[in-house]
């Protein structure tokens, strides 16, 4: 006689419940999947791309005016640029 196993019964809310979170895990694996196939497509168009350096028309940022020595007024205390400087209007000024 052949033995017979008793498997309890899944009641149909449960069932339920499992097939919603079997399928709330699908969307989920597909959602994050497309956006991390964008991020390596995002990285890939960047990599690609010309540098802002190498675009033509254009300098680098690194090419600008370096800074540039200041002097300050005698008379009144305000600075200007030694290479422009003018006078501040006041009769002492030594500029």
């Amino acid at each position: 006689m052949p033995y017979l196993v008793l498997v309890p019964k899944v009641e149909h809310k449960e069932a339920m419940f499992g097939k919603f979170l079997l399928t709330v895990a699908v969307i989920a694996i597909i959602w994050f999947g497309y956006k991390y196939l964008g991020h390596l497509a995002e990285l890939k168009r960047r990599d690609s791309s010309p540098r802002p350096s190498e675009r033509p028309g254009r300098e680098p940022r690194d090419a600008k005016v370096d800074a540039e020595a200041m002097v300050e007024c005698r008379v009144c205390g305000t600075w200007q640029p030694s290479r422009t400087a003018r006078s501040c209007g006041k009769a002492d000024c030594p500029y």
